[in-house]
């Protein structure tokens, strides 16, 4: 049996259940190990997280962002390994943690688990009572690729125990519009109480909310977000009404299935079910209407995963536009350079290449990527494509976009339209900047935007504050509005009537 050790990281700022914590992790039989965020390395919870059989975070962002947090430890581990426990004493209106948007533990305390104590109870019982994977120390950082086969064999077998065998429960996501909340819940608790499945509800505005105003690339960071929870469901069920087409953001489900079953096996691809939120039923496949079969070509494929993969919180960040400006320079050497000489370049470069795919994605896309900068790296033409694409231009990083009409263009003749819906976040641009949505709330000046039919005026408030866990890269902290956090202040656009 593996020891029964527990570390415990925690921020300058104690847990008010710092102490009640160890207490419970010792009455329940673990021997623990407190790590303090001024004190300790990313090594460090890299060496917990497979040496230990349970790791606490607790993940609580304090008020004062000058003061340490575990943030800058942290490796995509918190989010692939079973036994990590996360927690934060802080909580939005609807109950759910106030944490990152990209970490998503795979143990999740969710406001059903109001509780903190009883939680951890809970798991630190299961983990003691089971041994799901082996445990080992990893002597040193030097030593670390000696250890990359047993470390992948740990996270492949953490991720397997989330995943449902056939004969079991479904897991189903409800894609829905905010304002209907209510009834969405109602309808989540009749349908979980048949037994037959597990359904995933996002609180209204937990990703976006429907007066939110965002940059282009905002935009696209979080459908990314909401790829990576589509994928972990089998089923994704349209709580159809009338207004259910009307937002880029609900269409915005479908492309993501869509792209999701894009490279899957018929048996492996992501049902689709319509739920008539009028006649109380869901609709038999001849009767979906059609907005709900998106299909994908190509070329539509290849530039969603591009927007994609640009915008992860883990790939991309303010420095990378300075490294693409880098890259703009190159682009007349390559093209000067004979082709021999190119590709022993692009060999010697593959490792770093290699470094800056996220290891959070599936292992084929993982792949797909390397191969697609292999040959983007070989090709000058390919290359100055890359440089001026739409993701690095400044209008995508920094102008405000806004769907001010009724509804989307996404939709075209009640069919999604691929090529509509990618250009929809830039076709939107307000021609205002975040620094301007802030100025225009805190002063209560009326912004002007126009759509097809009339010239609105819209009040701005300051909505909810969300946060970004930004990973440590080469060894550095990414700092933006703290070390490995970003704050994102959303506003929304409210029409003055």
């Amino acid at each position: 049996m593996t020891n029964i050790s527990l570390s415990y990281f925690t921020g300058e700022q104690h847990s008010e259940n710092f102490e009640q914590i160890i207490h419970l992790a010792e009455e329940v039989g673990y021997s623990v190990r407190i790590y303090e965020s001024k004190e300790s390395s990313q090594f460090d919870f890299l060496q917990a997280v497979y040496r230990d059989m349970v790791t606490i975070v607790d993940a609580t962002i304090p008020d004062d962002l000058t003061l340490s947090t575990v943030y800058p430890l942290l490796t995509a581990h918190v989010n692939t390994l079973d036994h990590i426990l996360v927690f934060s004493d802080k909580q939005y209106e609807d109950n759910t943690q106030i944490l990152p948007l990209n970490i998503t533990p795979q143990r999740v305390r969710t406001d059903k688990d109001e509780d903190l104590l009883t939680w951890l109870r809970v798991q630190l019982k299961d983990v003691k009572a089971h041994q799901y994977y082996d445990r080992f120390e990893i002597e040193s950082i030097e030593k670390l690729a000696e250890y990359k086969l047993p470390m992948e064999k740990v996270i492949a077998a953490s991720l397997e125990l989330h995943k449902p065998k056939k004969e079991e429960t479904k897991r189903v996501m409800i894609s829905y519009r905010n304002i209907c909340s209510k009834e969405v819940e109602l309808f989540r608790k009749r349908e979980e109480a048949k037994g037959e499945v597990e359904i995933k509800v996002f609180p209204p505005g937990s990703l976006c909310g429907d007066y939110e105003a965002h940059t282009p690339m905002r935009r696209w960071m979080l459908v990314g977000l909401l790829d990576d929870h589509i994928r972990e469901v089998d089923e994704v069920w349209v709580y159809y009404n009338d207004i259910y087409t009307n937002s880029w953001w609900t269409l915005a489900e479908l492309v993501m299935v869509a792209n999701i079953n894009y490279d899957r096996n018929e048996d492996d691809k992501i049902k689709i079910k319509v739920y008539d939120s009028e006649e109380k039923r869901f609709l038999t496949e001849k009767e979906y209407p059609e907005f709900v079969k998106v299909s994908l070509n190509p070329d539509q494929h290849r530039r969603l995963a591009r927007l994609l993969s640009n915008t992860r919180p883990d790939t991309m960040g303010p420095e990378t536009i300075e490294n693409i400006n880098q890259l703009k320079q190159i682009v007349p050497i390559m093209r000067n350079m004979p082709k021999f000489m190119r590709n022993k370049l692009v060999n010697q470069m593959r490792p770093l290449l290699e470094q800056g795919v996220p290891t959070s994605i599936p292992k084929e896309q993982q792949e797909e990527m390397i191969q697609d900068l292999v040959k983007m790296y070989s090709d000058p033409d390919e290359l100055e494509r890359y440089v001026n694409d739409e993701v690095f231009q400044d209008v995508f990083w920094k102008n405000i976009s806004y769907q001010a009409e009724e509804r989307t263009p996404a939709l075209v003749k009640g069919v999604v339209n691929p090529n509509v819906f990618m250009d929809v976040p830039m076709a939107e641009d307000t021609g205002l900047s975040e620094e301007e949505l802030k100025v225009a709330a805190s002063n209560g000046t009326l912004i002007t935007l126009t759509s097809s039919k009339r010239t609105k005026r819209y009040r701005v408030e300051k909505g909810i504050t969300r946060y970004l866990w930004l990973a440590t890269r080469m060894g550095r902290p990414t700092v933006k509005d703290a070390p490995g956090l970003e704050v994102i202040q959303t506003y929304n656009l409210i029409v003055d009537e």
